[in-house]
């Protein structure tokens, strides 16, 4: 008896062993920060890239009680991007109102989702340039796909559109101008990313002044400069 409780033991042993080797030769799961939101669809991207642009731009996000609030900061002259921001947070999340709030000349466009905070993870206390601004994987496959609406929120948001005296002569340029070293390298990749060169013009500023390059963003801006 007590050799056959002894092999039934060393059987129990094996078997715990097998077991405990299956588990650790199982591959890593795959993480998270690979794959988008799961109710973030390929329809979206778009939207998407243009919303991430404008977030880092103009954008913010705070904890309510309850929820998430999103909103984005624009002069009220500019209709057609308040539009087009409205539209942006409708196509990501549909069926939520969105609100526009009047603070002096500024116009607020806000919306509540507990989804903000999921689809936005750089956000966080504090102010962007005191803190790394780094775009999940996912979130950097989206702007590789819509590399344009990415560029047109940051335009929208913190750039501009202006003339500059070469020679005596009047050229267009485009700048884009932001505090976050880490944002700023993010406008430059993406502006690479649609052949479009760049250069700094100063420690907060990135400059576009090519002509071909600034025919390419007009195409892609389009008649909202106001």
């Amino acid at each position: 008896m007590w050799g056959r409780g002894e092999t039934a033991t060393a059987e129990d042993l094996k078997s715990s062993v097998r077991k405990d080797l299956q588990v650790r030769l199982l591959p890593p799961l795959p993480s998270s920060s690979l794959q988008p939101p799961a109710d973030l669809r390929a329809a979206q991207f778009a939207a998407y890239s243009y919303l991430l642009g404008m977030y880092l731009g103009d954008g913010y996000i705070c904890r309510t009680p309850r929820t998430y609030r999103f909103h984005v900061s624009l002069h009220q002259r500019q209709g057609r991007v308040i539009e087009r921001v409205a539209q942006a947070i409708t196509a990501l999340r549909p069926g939520r109102p969105v609100g526009f709030r009047r603070r002096g000349a500024v116009t607020i466009v806000n919306a509540y989702s507990n989804a903000w905070s999921v689809l936005f993870p750089q956000h966080g206390a504090g102010r962007k340039h005191q803190r790394s601004i780094i775009l999940e994987p996912w979130q950097r496959s989206i702007v590789e796909q819509q590399p344009s609406e990415f560029l047109r929120g940051c335009i929208e948001s913190d750039g501009c559109r202006h003339r500059r005296i070469v020679g005596g002569r009047n050229y267009p340029a485009y700048s884009f101008t932001n505090h976050s070293e880490d944002i700023l390298r993010l406008f430059v990749w993406a502006c690479g990313l649609i052949g479009v060169r760049p250069r700094r013009a100063n420690r907060v500023t990135i400059s576009i002044a090519r002509r071909t390059d600034v025919a390419t963003l007009d195409s892609i801006v389009g008649d909202n400069r106001s």
